[in-house]
């Protein structure tokens, strides 16, 4: 968590510093230009895509750690139908692979071997994930260690829930892929239209003559019309990638990495076709 907030603030060092030495450069030599669009393009892409990629990774691990607490309780309750305590089922079963949730068992493992009660290790249990679900198994697994009956049974039932859980969340990621897919070929279609309005369509209007009707498209008028198109091609890629993100599991923080690069792309393009 604390990664994801310097690689942050290191971001905004970062899209300052560009600022500040694009403005000395625009200062120093005026013939350069000052173009709004390509700054906030890159002061956007340097801070949403390191974001966004240790947010991704971090989300990652929670949902690693989502997907293995049911294991976790599994385990439990096999340990626990043979009449073992649940204080040493925590401890057996600490010795497994729980993929990002392991470190947490073993803690809370070694926390129970120090003679610290079932009740009070398990308090903490899952909150570095900020994840309700992890949370609420360590709840239920302190109410069955306070009630001492059917252990087993409760850790069963609670695994099993959690695990259909898990493969509803599944299938709704993998549904929202196919939508992240369907919009990211709405933008190759977008980013497609807008170059070819910009390279030809668009000076062929600027030299038309009073004749056609079209004689007050002048020079001037052209540019902004292309400001404008390639403005809405920068937004149109921002907000698929925060969309895209949205969709997926309702953060918009989720959305920031492929935003970035969708913006990154579109400005790079632009600059290249000689857009912009």
């Amino acid at each position: 968590m604390r990664t994801k907030y310097i690689v942050l603030l290191l971001s905004y060092i970062a899209a300052l510093m560009f600022t500040l030495i694009y403005l000395l450069i625009y200062i120093r030599q005026p013939s350069f230009g000052f173009n709004i669009l390509i700054v906030a393009s890159v002061i956007f892409a340097v801070i949403s895509i390191p974001y966004g990629y240790f947010d991704e990774r971090e989300i990652k691990r929670v949902y690693e750690a989502e997907r293995r607490i049911s294991d976790f309780l599994r385990d439990i309750a096999e340990y626990t139908t043979f009449g073992m305590p649940i204080s040493e089922s925590i401890v057996r079963a600490s010795s497994s692979d729980y993929g990002s949730l392991s470190e947490e068992v073993k803690r809370v493992a070694a926390l129970i071997s120090w003679g610290v009660p079932v009740e009070d290790a398990m308090v903490d249990f899952g909150k570095k994930f900020h994840s309700q679900d992890i949370e609420r198994a360590g709840t239920i697994i302190i109410r069955a260690a306070e009630s001492g009956s059917n252990i087993s049974d409760v850790m069963g039932m609670v695994s099993e829930f959690t695990s259909q859980m898990q493969l509803l969340r599944n299938a709704k990621f993998s549904e929202m892929k196919n939508y992240t897919a369907v919009m990211m070929i709405s933008f190759g279609v977008f980013l497609f239209v807008i170059l070819v309005l910009d390279l030809d369509f668009l000076p062929q209007l600027g030299t038309s003559t009073g004749a056609s009707g079209l004689g007050f498209l002048n020079g001037a008028n052209v540019d902004a019309i292309k400001n404008v198109f390639n403005i809405g091609m920068i937004m149109q890629g921002g907000g698929s990638g925060i969309l895209s993100g949205v969709l997926r599991d309702g953060r918009v923080a989720s959305g920031f990495f492929l935003a970035g690069i969708l913006v990154l792309v579109s400005l790079v393009i632009l600059l290249g076709v000689g857009a912009i």
